[in-house]
């Protein structure tokens, strides 16, 4: 595993075990890449959002393989796939299947590249 300098990998799992970053053998971080496995909580109307604390923490898991672009944003719940490329600054918030690139915010797939396997 290489993790570049100036990334950020947020974790705190809670009293159920989530919010835990699993990251697997070979996977690239590059530089600047941010990893939260919970976001700020913002339901209640009538409270300042920093009053409202957290909502549950989420798992993410970057897979075998996979290379996550400079200044990337991966978000709880999200699982990067074997051998997928999460482009430069992307904003990741749903799995990204193995061997897909995605790019842009919200990150989303622009090429498959087992298409041919």
């Amino acid at each position: 595993v290489v993790i570049r300098p100036n990334s950020f990998l947020f974790a705190f799992p809670d009293k159920n075990k989530n919010g835990y970053i699993t990251i697997k053998d070979n996977a690239l971080v590059g530089s600047g890449v941010h990893i939260y496995v919970a976001n700020h909580s913002f339901s209640d109307l009538k409270q300042p959002i920093i009053n409202q604390g957290h909502d549950e923490p989420k798992d993410v898991v970057l897979g075998e393989g996979c290379w996550v672009g400079a200044n990337a944003i991966i978000l709880g719940g999200v699982t990067v796939g074997k051998n997928a490329i999460v482009a430069a600054g992307a904003v990741v918030t749903k799995p990204v299947p193995a061997y897909c690139v995605v790019a842009g915010s919200p990150a989303k797939i622009i090429k498959r590249l087992d298409k041919n396997a």
